[in-house]
């Protein structure tokens, strides 16, 4: 590459002044620029040795490259059975097992939320068994009166239902 920013290519200072001219007289002339004598030439007895020198070339093996290397089929083999060996050899029980416990109570309570199971609290109540200790355990954790007017308040749409009377 050229370091200089000039141009390599330069052309004879009045060269295009007197080309016009150099060109006509060259046209002008009878002698021809073109040789009589063709430039190409067959070697002597070319064609009657073509056949043997052909048939010479084609009886060698030719070298066949597969479509598929075996060198590459083994080292993909090698590299899978790798990973299952690796794979098979792993602790996979280092991890201690996930029971009912480990889960929140407020994701168990945001599951029943989002989750429509189109059974009615009557349904469920049916299913669920109950035993004395869920008893007791309901009678050992007061509900406070105001949790209980909150809950009245969303879900009853009529008191006269409970027949409540008033004792002013």
């Amino acid at each position: 590459m050229n370091k200089n920013k000039k141009n390599p290519f330069k052309t004879p200072e009045g060269y295009f002044d007197s080309f016009e001219d150099k060109l006509m007289d060259k046209l002008s002339e009878t002698k021809s620029t073109i040789p009589k004598d063709s430039a190409f030439k067959v070697p002597d007895n070319y064609f009657e040795s073509f056949n043997e020198s052909l048939k010479g070339k084609l009886d060698t093996e030719p070298k066949v490259i597969p479509l598929f290397p075996i060198k590459k089929v083994i080292a993909v083999a090698a590299s899978i059975a790798a990973i299952v060996l690796i794979a098979l050899n792993y602790n996979w029980s280092s991890s201690s097992e996930l029971s009912f416990s480990d889960i929140a109570n407020t994701d168990i309570e945001a599951y029943f939320e989002n989750n429509d199971f189109e059974l009615s609290p009557y349904e469920i109540a049916e299913v669920l068994p109950v035993t004395n200790t869920e008893y007791s355990d309901f009678l050992s954790s007061p509900i406070e009166s105001d949790n209980l007017l909150d809950y009245l308040n969303e879900n009853v749409s009529d008191f006269d239902e409970f027949n409540i009377e008033d004792n002013e």
